[in-house]
């Protein structure tokens, strides 16, 4: 009797063990582990193949976090490729006038920094390029290179050739100087960059083209609408033949105030006509950033670009979707 009692008391654990073990294995009540300190939030980063949905920040410290804070206090806007255990792929965007500017980085999960892309343009000056490009070179480049290495890069782009080879302590840079473009880009000794998810729609070009013919869209190398007396809206993508679309370009130009109902019809068709899983936080990137600003950020692992030329007279605005390419 005292047997079968205790054999009834063991029975009750183990059934309740696996209850409890049930529980945590579907995502049950349980207190979350203290994460890394963060360089602007904790929100979520989404899947980790694909990055955050809206073009979010996920964790980072040392290097990273540092270079990530610098940047920001500059004005420029940062956004997460994607960020694991393994790893993060993190953009930094400015826009200010006619000078453009990115500063593209990725750092291992202690925030080593092991590759940088820097770019800076301005069509209109030379000379706020030039200030723009050593600025984030300072902000990254003091704590990752060493202040002395900066010095180096510093050096060679005063000596304004179009492209050279750098070399320091830290790994080797590849400087192109195009006077209203600068570019450096270089890798840590001993490190190897990170893979970039491969981005695509299902929906192939053809299937776009015929969808948007259907709305009366003149397809030849691109799809085009008249808009007004002289503008257009137009629709552009890229893919292997048969394959699903890796690039997507909408813009509308012409008179500014055809042009604010121009583009948000042609971002509307554009995604109408394409299926896949990062459609709708594209999509919604895409409308709540709709204000006659430019813009850059991961999405979705996917790069947006929101591109806005505004004038009195004329405007043109374009937004681009597109995989992310990184060689250093």
């Amino acid at each position: 009797m005292p047997l079968l009692i205790g054999g009834g008391v063991v029975g009750i654990v183990l059934i309740g063990l696996l209850v409890f073990l049930g529980v945590k294995a579907l995502g049950g009540d349980d207190e979350p582990d203290a994460g890394p300190t963060t360089s602007q939030s904790s929100e979520p980063t989404g899947n980790p193949s694909n990055g955050g949905d809206n073009g979010t920040l996920g964790n980072a410290t040392g290097q990273a976090k540092t270079a990530t804070e610098k940047l920001q206090g500059s004005g420029y806007q940062c956004s997460d490729l994607f960020n694991t255990g393994q790893g993060a792929h993190r953009g930094c965007f400015k826009y200010d006038g006619p000078t453009e500017a990115e500063a593209i980085f990725q750092f291992q999960p202690d925030g080593t920094i092991l590759g940088v892309l820097l770019k800076s343009q301005n069509e209109d000056n030379v000379n706020n390029a030039a200030v723009t490009f050593d600025a984030a070179l300072q902000a990254i480049g003091n704590d990752t290179f060493g202040g002395d290495q900066v010095k180096k890069i510093q050096d060679a782009v005063k000596t304004g050739q179009k492209s050279q080879k750098v070399g320091s302590t830290w790994g080797e840079f590849e400087l192109r100087n195009d006077g209203d473009e600068l570019q450096l880009s270089g890798g840590k000794s001993g490190a190897d960059s990170l893979d970039l998810p491969r981005k695509s729609f299902d929906t192939t070009e053809a299937q776009l083209i015929a969808a948007l013919k259907t709305k009366k869209y003149v397809c030849t190398t691109s799809c085009s609408k008249q808009v007004g007396k002289y503008g257009s809206q137009r629709i552009y993508s890229y893919a292997s033949k048969g394959e699903g679309i890796r690039s997507l370009e909408m813009s509308a130009s012409g008179d500014p105030e055809d042009v604010k109902t121009a583009l948000p019809a042609a971002v509307n068709d554009a995604f109408a006509a394409l299926k896949g899983e990062d459609v709708a936080a594209l999509k919604s990137y895409v409308q709540a950033h709709n204000d006659g600003k430019s813009y850059s950020a991961y999405v979705a692992g996917w790069r947006v670009e929101i591109i806005a030329n505004n004038e009195d007279s004329y405007s043109s605005s374009r937004i681009s979707v597109s995989y992310e390419t990184f060689y250093v």
